[in-house]
Parts: structure tokens; C-alpha cells; sequence
């Protein structure tokens, strides 16, 4: 097993090391954010010219920075507890995520039992973070933590690109140079979301069981936008709509959400309506019930990014 080894490795590395306390916390001046491939660790520092510990290390794929996403958390902690003053949000040219494989990845997570609808009605392309080219996806990056409102306006963020055969960089984002226009939004896909090809023979997936008469008969009239939760996500919106506790409320929270781009700059707010919601009113609780089971989600809805995009649509949908 990999722990057994990982623990052996473990116990060698600590033969050979006289212990040590780590260092007392320190103000650390610079954040990076750069992509997760392994191939950049041992790049990385030396292309930056960075000594161990000196700087905090953010890493998603594709150095892909989103409003609200869990790596605007960890700079945001970053920035109040360790005096984070700038950030440099570093891709690199030969990243994988600007040729984002779509087929490949429907064919490696449906050979581990994994359907489609598991990752909700957003195209995979949208939902991975697949970027046009190395050098949109970080001024899209640039641009996020800019607009993020739990971040102070002095903070310093420029974009870089790292050649990974020379180890040069180049800039591509100043820090007092503006996003241009149109840049700070990825375009969505091109096109239908790409199938895998039909494989047979040996090393083929096994089949898809067969539809009975009746389910192919209603998938034939199923219209279009039926997502799997999209029902139930409509339903819980109308209940809390009517809702003689909770209507007034909710109108005021979807104008805020109208106000905003998206439903994760206001996550925290959604997600502690919906929960007082369902504390107070039966219907409401078992509305989020029944949308948790056909979404599969379990713990908290900041934790289910496919619900609470379900639930951003029927608010978007649902009449003032």
C-alpha cells in the first residue's frame, strides 16, 4: 500500500535528521499563485529566486483563480496573519490546462464508475477551468484577486509567465497595469462538450446498461435544461418565495445575488439563508433534503459546488 510505503520513507528521513522546532512565524511579504503540475517543483524557487520559507506557495491546476474559490481564502489568511503585501500569480507556457483533454477525462472518470451528472449541468470545460491560452488564464487570475472584496485595495498583483525549458519569465501583467478589458472573464467552451470515442475490444468500459422501453421513452420528451436537481432546486426556490417567513428575505437576497457576477461572491450568504430557512420552516427542510439526495451533496452547500449552481440558476429563473 502507498501509506505503508510513504511511512517507510518516513522512518528513514527521520534517522538521518537531528530534530529541529520549525522556525517562529514570520511576516512573509510575497504570495504565490502557480499551477499544481509537478512537473514545475524543482523550477519553481530557483526561477523565482525564492529561499525556502520565504514566501507562501498557492497551487490549482492551471494557476486558475476564481471569484470566491478556495484559493482567495488561503491568500486572504495569508494577507492579515503573515502581512502578505504582493502576489504574483505565475503560469507557465506549457500548461496542460490550456489543451484540456475533455474526452480523455469523461473516459477516465466513467471507467471508475463515476456518471457524467456528478459533476452538475455546467460544461466540464467550464467546470475544470480549462483556459484558452497560459497568458489569458492568468490575467483572468490577475483580474480575480482584484475584484475580490475581502482583499485590500494596496495589495500588489502582477502576472507572469514561466518558460519551463529556459526557466525565464516574462510579464504579462504589471503591478499598476490594468486588466484589459474583456480579459478578466474566461470565454465560455466553443462548441459541444466533446464525447470520448466509442472504444471496443479489449481494455474497452463495459457497456452502459440498457434503458428500459419507459426510460427511453422519457428521456426522449425530457426537455433539454432538466440537470439532474434542476426540479428540486426550482421547487426549494418557490417554497422559500412564498414563504410568509422568509419570502421578504429571499426577494432581498436574490436582488443582492442580481447585483453580483456570480453566487460565490455571496456564497456565505446563500448558504446561511438556506440553512436558517430550513431550521424554521419543515418545508423548506424537506425541500433541501430531497435536492441534497438527487445531488448528491452532503455537508455544508459551500461544499457542493454543483448544488448551490443549481440553486444560482432557479434564483436567477424565479419571478420578482
Amino acid at each position: 500500500m502507498f501509506v505503508e510505503e510513504i511511512l517507510a520513507r518516513n522512518r528513514a528521513y527521520v534517522l538521518g535528521r537531528a530534530p529541529r522546532p520549525l522556525a517562529p512565524p514570520s511576516q512573509i511579504d510575497l504570495a504565490v499563485i502557480t499551477c499544481y503540475d509537478p512537473r514545475l517543483d524543482e523550477l519553481l524557487h530557483p526561477a523565482l529566486g525564492l529561499e525556502e520559507g520565504k514566501a507562501f506557495l498557492i497551487r490549482t491546476a492551471g494557476a486558475h483563480v476564481e471569484a470566491g474559490g478556495d484559493p482567495l481564502r488561503s491568500l486572504a489568511l495569508a494577507v492579515y496573519l503573515f502581512g502578505v503585501r504582493q502576489v504574483a500569480v505565475v503560469g507557465h507556457a506549457g500548461c496542460r490546462m490550456a489543451a484540456f483533454d475533455t474526452a480523455a477525462f469523461i473516459d477516465a472518470f466513467r471507467r471508475r464508475g463515476v456518471p457524467r451528472e456528478a459533476f452538475g449541468p455546467a460544461d466540464l470545460r467550464a467546470w475544470a477551468g480549462a483556459l484558452p491560452d497560459p497568458r489569458r488564464g492568468v490575467l483572468a487570475s490577475v483580474a480575480a484577486i482584484r475584484a475580490t472584496p475581502f482583499l485590500p485595495r494596496d495589495l500588489s498583483v502582477c502576472g507572469l509567465i514561466l518558460d519551463e525549458s529556459s526557466g525565464a519569465l516574462e510579464m504579462t501583467q504589471a503591478p499598476d497595469q490594468a486588466v484589459p478589458e474583456g480579459a478578466a472573464v474566461l470565454p465560455p467552451p466553443a462548441g459541444p462538450e466533446p464525447e470520448p470515442a466509442v472504444k471496443t475490444g479489449r481494455g474497452a468500459p463495459p457497456p452502459r446498461p440498457a434503458a428500459s422501453a419507459a426510460v427511453s421513452a422519457s428521456a426522449a420528451v425530457r426537455p433539454a435544461d432538466a440537470s439532474p436537481g434542476l426540479e428540486p432546486a426550482r421547487s426549494l426556490v418557490r417554497i422559500l418565495a412564498a414563504s410568509a417567513g422568509w419570502g421578504r428575505d429571499f426577494k432581498r437576497l436574490r436582488e443582492e445575488l442580481a447585483r453580483d457576477a456570480g453566487p460565490l461572491t455571496r456564497l456565505q450568504d446563500l448558504e446561511r439563508f438556506i440553512q436558517k430557512a430550513a431550521a424554521d420552516s419543515k418545508d423548506v427542510a424537506q425541500a433541501l433534503d430531497r435536492l441534497r439526495r438527487e445531488t448528491r451533496a452532503t455537508g455544508r452547500l459551500s461544499d457542493a459546488p454543483a448544488l448551490l449552481e443549481l440553486l444560482w440558476r432557479s434564483i436567477r429563473e424565479a419571478q420578482p
